[in-house]
């Protein structure tokens, strides 16, 4: 018993850890708002609703030190003096920071972060001397209530009773005698009129304000009047929500999906108000807003489970075409021949909609990501001393899970580098004719199967000549070699490991240790980044991503006999040469294609070290990081879907492959890493007039050799 009370106990804290992170991101995202309207009321009151809620969490999981400073902070956001404070931005901003530190502390078992600073931020904030004049003036406007997951599906099956639903707000009399009785009192009135469903405050706690949601046959008048108790009750008001009945063609009928209660914006029944004292009524307050979220939690490696075993059905698909082809060329009149064929081809539908399905289930919008980035820009832009908006946009692109995980990390150095290195301070960006504030925008969007994230500022841009003397002066690059650079694969330099333009050291940039990170990642991702600068105009920062690593479309070929793979979508076209059309120029091999010269790259021998090799050969058209480039190679295979399976080191040992497939048949093929075999392309120097020639031979030969 005790170890299944221990389970519970842990999952429960796992669920709060996960449920923490997103009231403390709508904790920041409530503070910025603050920021920039300072008092703003209904911010306030969203602030106070999640410090209410981790309170609550928190005291759940026996966090008592987060619970109790929760509840003080709350306490406090409760005086009108502390949602009027010029500090209180920077006070949530502390506090959510506290927070993170004390769950990271709870989460590893560790010593808790000291709370002394917070503690007299918070005292400050209680004592300010405005505060009493204040709330002699006017008392705060209350709060709503927060209902629970399970009250609220109470409310969902009222409505799915054909009930009418009810939010009664009551006013104790300040006068009355006995305020903890008065709950009681009311809810017998209510319990004769219909169900209650919830009610604040629990049994036994005394306040001034109570609430409940009853589901009844009744209007509102009658229910507002089963509150009427003179003496005790100074206020009534009773407010009835919405149901919304949300439907979706299914198989030709309508079925019934949900039931979502909505925010309620004006009430169906005229609020019962009735007056038993001179008292001013309360102020309007946030409406109960009661959604349930249809959201099952699922673990990444379940699903991760399920992609892997729908990537097993592909190629057992595969095996089964494989077999009926052989089938149909042995018993070419055989009659079943043809229910073969048509159960291969419902059995490839069902599949296709199973995997996009499952794919499906791990795309997740990318703003799960880019909603870290305000607090982050803003923290690091008053470091710096530098006016930023951050603009975003395309927040609803969906991305897989794991590459959305994957470039968290390259993504903050992009942004972070674009505060410190691209925006200039105010006074330089006047003198230049912008404004004193700088913008940096964030956008994803969706391209062919692909998606782009782009990272853009209106700064002064990257310096070529900078860049060129920087990496000179760090021995990055010769001179001999930046004279044969295009402007590109100069602005490239800056992903070098170690290369930085700052002038200084300072703790946002000049390290020369995040760009180089960015590459790498984008690299083992399978995507690229490019570079887009206009001096004195600003930067864009290009990264192209796939939809997902798991499953893809590829182009089969063969060189030296073995085969190989490449993302179909990276294919620009696809040309047939003789051996005489490609030229030599400087120790490249180049193909003229529509009065156009296209650098080429051979990936095996040579014509003269392979006397076998036929006068023709096929030249793949790529575009990798905007550029554009032919791969030679001695055959085409045709297109395949393919399931991808990681390699490690100890199985191949070359960043030119990055991952491989096995075929119906049961054949083993590479996929080649594009942006990798680009890369080393462009960092190639032939000596003595050689050709470049053979990236996969001989050195790479005994990868090829991979069985499954």
């Amino acid at each position: 018993m005790s170890q299944h009370s221990d389970e519970r106990g842990a999952e429960l804290r796992e669920l709060f850890f996960e449920s923490a992170q997103e009231l403390l991101q709508a904790l920041n995202e409530e503070a910025l708002k603050l920021e920039k309207r300072p008092g703003d009321v209904e911010t306030v009151r969203g602030i106070r609703r999640a410090v209410h809620t981790l309170k609550g969490d928190a005291a759940a999981c026996g966090y008592r030190e987060l619970s109790e400073l929760a509840h003080e902070f709350e306490d406090v956001l409760g005086m009108e003096s502390a949602s009027m404070h010029a500090s209180l931005a920077e006070v949530v901003f502390a506090t959510a920071d506290t927070f993170t530190a004390m769950l990271s502390a709870y989460r590893k078992a560790k010593k808790l972060p000291s709370l002394e600073s917070l503690h007299k931020m918070i005292s400050d904030l209680a004592a300010s001397p405005a505060g009493a004049k204040s709330r002699k003036k006017k008392v705060s406007p209350p709060v709503s209530a927060v209902w629970t997951e399970y009250e609220k599906l109470a409310v969902q099956n009222a409505f799915r009773r054909g009930k009418r639903v009810f939010h009664i707000a009551a006013q104790v009399d300040p006068h009355c005698a006995m305020p903890i009785a008065a709950r009681q009192l009311v809810l017998n009135g209510l319990t004769s009129a219909g169900e209650i469903l919830a009610s604040r405050p629990e049994n036994g706690e005394s306040t001034q304000r109570l609430e409940f949601l009853l589901a009844s046959d009744k209007s509102a008048e009658i229910v507002a009047g089963k509150c009427k108790i003179p003496t005790v009750i100074a206020h009534v008001k009773v407010e009835a929500l919405k149901g919304k009945v949300a439907r979706k063609k299914a198989a030709s009928q309508e079925v019934l999906t949900e039931v979502a209660v909505e925010e309620l914006t004006q009430p169906v029944a005229a609020p019962a108000a009735t007056e038993q004292s001179e008292e001013p009524a309360p102020e309007p307050r946030p409406q109960p807003s009661i959604s349930p979220e249809n959201i099952l939690r699922v673990d990444a490696e379940r699903i991760d489970n399920v992609l892997n075993l729908v990537g097993e059905l592909i190629i057992g698909k595969s095996m089964l075409q494989q077999a009926l082809n052989e089938f149909a060329r042995i018993y070419p009149k055989e009659a079943i021949r043809g229910r073969f064929a048509d159960a291969m081809a419902f059995q490839a539908r069902v599949l296709n909609d199973l995997q996009r399905s499952v794919m499906k289930i791990r795309m997740v919008p990318v703003d799960q990501l880019f909603r870290r980035f305000p607090r982050m820009v803003r923290d690091v832009a008053k470091q710096c001393h530098r006016q930023v908006d951050l603009v975003i946009s395309g927040e609803d692109t969906d991305l897989d899970k794991s590459i959305l995980d994957a470039i968290a990390e390259p993504l903050t150095h992009l942004v972070r580098n674009a505060v410190g290195h691209g925006i200039e301070g105010a006074e330089e960006r006047q003198r230049a004719g912008k404004p004193p504030q700088g913008t940096i925008r964030l956008d994803a969007y969706h391209h062919g199967n692909q998606v782009i994230v782009e990272v853009m500022d209106d700064g002064h841009g990257i310096d070529v000549k900078k860049v060129k003397a920087k990496a000179i002066e760090q021995q990055l690059v010769t001179a001999d070699d930046l004279t044969r650079m295009t402007e590109g694969e100069i602005l490239n330099l800056v992903f070098r490991p170690g290369f930085s333009t700052a002038d200084e050291i300072t703790e946002v940039a000049g390290r020369g240790v995040g760009l180089d990170v960015v590459q790498s990642v984008l690299h083992r991702l399978k995507g690229t980044v490019s570079i887009e600068t206009r001096p004195g105009h600003g930067t864009t920062f290009r990264l192209k991503l796939p939809l997902t690593l798991a499953i893809i479309k590829a182009l089969l070929f063969r060189v030296e006999q073995r085969l190989y793979a490449i993302p179909l979508n990276t294919v620009a076209e696809i040309a047939r040469a003789h051996e005489s059309d490609l030229h030599q120029v400087d120790s490249y091999e180049v193909l003229q294609m529509r009065n156009q010269v296209l650098p080429l790259l051979r990936l095996g021998r040579p014509p003269q070290a392979n006397p076998t090799r036929s006068g023709k050969v096929f030249v793949l058209v790529i575009h990798v990081s905007e550029r554009k480039l032919g791969l030679i190679v001695d055959s085409l295979e045709g297109e395949e879907e393919l399931v991808i399976k990681a390699l490690d080191d100890q199985t191949i040992a070359t960043d030119l492959v990055s991952g491989a497939s096995i075929l119906g048949d049961g054949r083993v093929v590479l996929v080649l890493n594009l942006a990798a075999v680009v890369e080393r392309y462009a960092k190639v120097r032939p000596e003595g007039g050689e050709v470049v020639s053979g990236l996969l031979l001989p050195r790479h030969a005994a990868a090829a050799e991979v069985r499954p």
